[in-house]
């Protein structure tokens, strides 16, 4: 018997607006450092690194560019990064002596989330309209500083009311404490918007957020990096409506 889903549960960087990974190759590129090595430095850093206490609305913006710089500064990112080319199979690559600018990093991501996937927007509108689903975001996101629109500038801006207004629930790391891929976030996720995980679709753009999600028993959905098609026409098979206009976005 195929599953009764009662809610779509949607990620936002990389999903519904651009992902913040772009930013990051940006400005790998910049520095002359390989692709990757700051993604996987980030996520060496566990759950006591800056970004990670950043989305947990545990250090503020200011703080976090110093720490968060520092982190990948640090020489032991060289030798992580070396271990996991190694396990890949691929040569080491040469990685220059590198002080990131946590600051200017940061910036290049977020930049990125000021874009609006317009395909995603409308298969949520669809949603919304159908009746017959929740329709919820699940975040890992921060706190903007409010009385500087410089700063909320220099980072994108916050995500457009239209987008943020077709959501019933917009369920934030910051707010909550907890950040993907934590698997009480989704179990909190589920009790706020009213439904078992194996009543929940859920789209991400990150493999490990993903598992998370899956292992609690979520139907779960990939969203591509600069292609959200296969993910939306997956949905639209899931969902049984009509998720894409005719003209194809």
């Amino acid at each position: 018997m195929a599953p009764q889903y009662k809610a779509v549960i949607f990620d936002i960087g990389g999903v519904c607006v651009g992902s913040p990974m772009q930013g990051i190759h940006r400005y790998e590129k910049k520095v002359g450092l390989p692709r990757n090595y700051i993604n996987l430095s980030i996520v060496q850093q566990g759950e006591t690194g800056a970004f990670q206490k950043l989305e947990r609305g545990e250090i503020k913006l200011h703080d976090f560019y110093a720490a968060f710089g520092e982190q990948l500064s640090h020489p032991s990112n060289k030798e992580h990064y070396r271990e996991y080319m190694k396990k890949q199979g691929k040569d080491v690559p040469i990685i220059p002596d590198v002080k990131v600018d946590g600051r200017e990093l940061f910036q290049s991501m977020m930049r990125e989330t000021s874009f609006v996937d317009e395909r995603i927007f409308y298969a949520i509108k669809q949603l919304k309209e159908s009746g017959k689903f929740k329709v919820a975001a699940l975040t890992n996101n921060f706190e903007y500083p409010e009385d500087d629109l410089k700063e909320i500038e220099a980072l994108g801006g916050k995500l457009p009311d239209e987008l943020r207004s077709q959501f019933d629930e917009f369920i934030e790391s910051r707010i909550v404490g907890l950040r993907k891929p934590d698997p009480k976030f989704y179990q909190h996720a589920c009790k706020v918007v009213g439904v078992e995980p194996s009543e929940a679709i859920f789209l991400d753009d990150i493999g490990m957020n993903l598992r998370a999600a899956n292992k609690l028993g979520m139907t779960t959905i990939q969203v591509m990096m600069g292609n959200s098609l296969p993910a939306v026409e997956k949905l639209q098979s899931l969902v049984g409506i009509d998720l894409l206009p005719t003209s194809r976005l």
